[in-house]
């Protein structure tokens, strides 16, 4: 019996992780929410258990995001010998500060970064 977590799984858990950081949530708190413990939730993040189809919807319901967010970018996703590719806790920091912003400061931030991407 093959006790690898399945490339999947391991997609799914690497998106719940990203967005529940994004959002500033514990493990803690989002398991309490879904009525499970934190260990539960390291599980899905770490993809050794597979997330059934009803606490997928409840996790895009609390995280309020659309649950096909979960398994965008998964033919990209890295297979079970690699891996996993984490985003850093500063580029989360860069992420929800630009969410903060305004849409026209986005615009002006935007164009800002294309620009200076060409100028390299």
């Amino acid at each position: 019996m093959n006790k690898s977590p399945h490339p999947i799984d391991i997609h799914v858990g690497q998106r719940l992780k990203q967005q529940r950081k994004l959002q500033g949530i514990s493990q803690e708190s989002l398991a309490k929410q879904l009525g499970i413990t934190f260990q539960q939730i390291q599980k899905y993040e770490n993809g050794n258990n597979h997330i059934s189809a009803r606490k997928l919807y409840e996790l895009s319901q609390i995280l309020k995001t659309p649950i096909q967010f979960f398994f965008e970018n998964y033919q990209k996703s890295p297979q079970l010998s690699e891996k996993p590719s984490n985003i850093t806790t500063k580029e989360l920091t860069f992420i929800k500060n630009f969410r903060e912003l305004a849409p026209a400061q986005k615009q002006a931030f935007t164009s800002l970064i294309s620009k200076l991407i060409n100028e390299k």
